[in-house]
């Protein structure tokens, strides 16, 4: 889905079923290092920690910390079985479950330390690290949580995951093929059902290890059992979904029915919107309306409500695409990739600029700071008196999050 922003590293990985690995990424010196746990994302459908964008020597070594990197079964593969039961849609969850304990148990001998694990992940990777971070089964097994671009998401109800199964069984022509195709055929009706099936089709069902309260974050906030949080979004994340479609498509009157059918406070929200001075044309509008509802409300909601230091941030860089400008997975680069990992994606323009350099320099800074120690008191959000930190190419200010009393309707 994002191939166009992020370039076609994926696709030069073989597929194969023995893919459940971990890289670890460590200095040759590395003992007792804090531990980066990265689950990668890809629409709970593509995705590996195998690709190229994230061997991160620079980070490693600069950081001074041990970088691992997960694969977990996704798609149909990941969510679906011959037997039809829900709970075969939380293999993804028991893969990262069973990974996370795995490091746990043996990244001292590659030099980190098992007491000090973040728990990190980016989109649908950032949603099972929440997903992981509020499970009070797990307490215990990681210190911290670092969530980049978590989106606003439930898992599935039932019977629209049974409604997903049963066009990927069309498209096999059996049950029983499930569990007997070969895995070429797999992906083939797996790619034949999405065709016919909204967004995110397959993904965790309700009543799994995965809970249905995830994004009712007054609620599952309060469960997190690591010691603090670090909550990173971009200002136009969903540029990343919408720009594909033509620009002309977007109207003034459908942003507006947009944002009265999607937050309790409309009027509010457009004080929110526009609050640069600026009316931006439907398009930028609705990009912005979308982000705040599935990315940065959330980012606020948690904080809010975690009983643990969390600090928030917005990564306001803006990339020379034409219409991307800070997209979803656009933090991902300024994390753990350079030029040559990166050379191919569009959203960085093929190379780095001095500006990219700058971003690459705070961001990092960021992070490693904040796996090594934690959140900052004078960082920390503050429900009563919230002030957030923007990103950009002039590094990290502290400034008001005048978006924090906005809320998005349930349901």
């Amino acid at each position: 889905m994002l191939d166009s922003l992020l370039g076609p590293a994926l696709g030069e990985l073989r597929q194969q079923e023995d893919a459940f690995t971990l890289r670890v990424q460590a200095p040759a010196d590395a003992h007792r290092l804090p531990v980066l746990f990265f689950i990668p994302g890809g629409g709970y459908t593509t995705g590996s920690g195998e690709s190229r964008w994230y061997k991160s020597q620079e980070l490693v070594r600069q950081g001074r910390i041990v970088l691992v990197t997960v694969n977990y079964r996704i798609g149909v593969l990941g969510h679906f079985g011959p037997l039809g039961d829900p709970v075969e849609s939380s293999k993804p969850i028991r893969d990262l479950q069973a990974a996370l304990g795995w490091v746990g148990e043996n990244i001292a001998a590659f030099g980190g330390d098992p007491a000090r694990i973040t728990l990190a992940g980016d989109s649908a990777g950032a949603w099972y690290a929440y997903a992981l971070s509020t499970d009070q089964r797990l307490s215990g097994s990681a210190a911290q949580t670092l969530l980049i671009s978590m989106p606003r998401l439930a898992p599935l109800p039932v019977d629209t995951w049974l409604r997903h199964r049963a066009a990927v069984v069309d498209a096999l022509g059996s049950e029983y093929a499930l569990l007997t195709a070969p895995l070429g055929r797999l992906l083939d009706a797996q790619t034949r059902a999405r065709a016919r099936l909204p967004a995110f089709p397959f993904m965790p069902a309700e009543p799994t290890d995965i809970p249905q309260r995830i994004p009712r974050y007054a609620s599952s906030a309060p469960m997190i059992h690591t010691g603090a949080a670090l909550v990173i979004t971009t200002a136009e994340e969903s540029a990343g979904f919408l720009r594909s479609r033509p620009r002309n498509e977007f109207s003034a009157a459908g942003v507006e029915r947009f944002i009265a059918q999607t937050f309790t406070d409309p009027a509010a929200t457009t004080v929110v919107l526009d609050a640069d001075g600026q009316e931006p044309d439907p398009y930028l509008r609705m990009v912005r309306a979308a982000t705040l509802a599935q990315f940065r409300s959330p980012a606020l909601e948690i904080a809010t409500h975690a009983p643990v230091p969390v600090q928030v941030v917005r990564l306001d860089h803006r990339s020379k695409l034409e219409a991307a400008y800070a997209p979803h997975c656009f933090v991902l680069p300024f994390v753990f990739g350079d030029a040559t990992q990166w050379r191919d994606s569009r959203m960085l323009g093929g190379a780095y600029t001095s500006e990219s350099v700058r971003v690459t320099t705070a961001t990092r800074r960021l992070i490693i700071e904040f796996v090594h120690k934690g959140v900052a008191e004078r960082e920390r959000y503050d429900p009563k008196a919230p002030h957030t930190l923007s990103l950009g190419a002039k590094g990290i200010n502290l400034e008001p999050a005048i978006d924090a009393l906005i809320h998005v309707r349930e349901g």
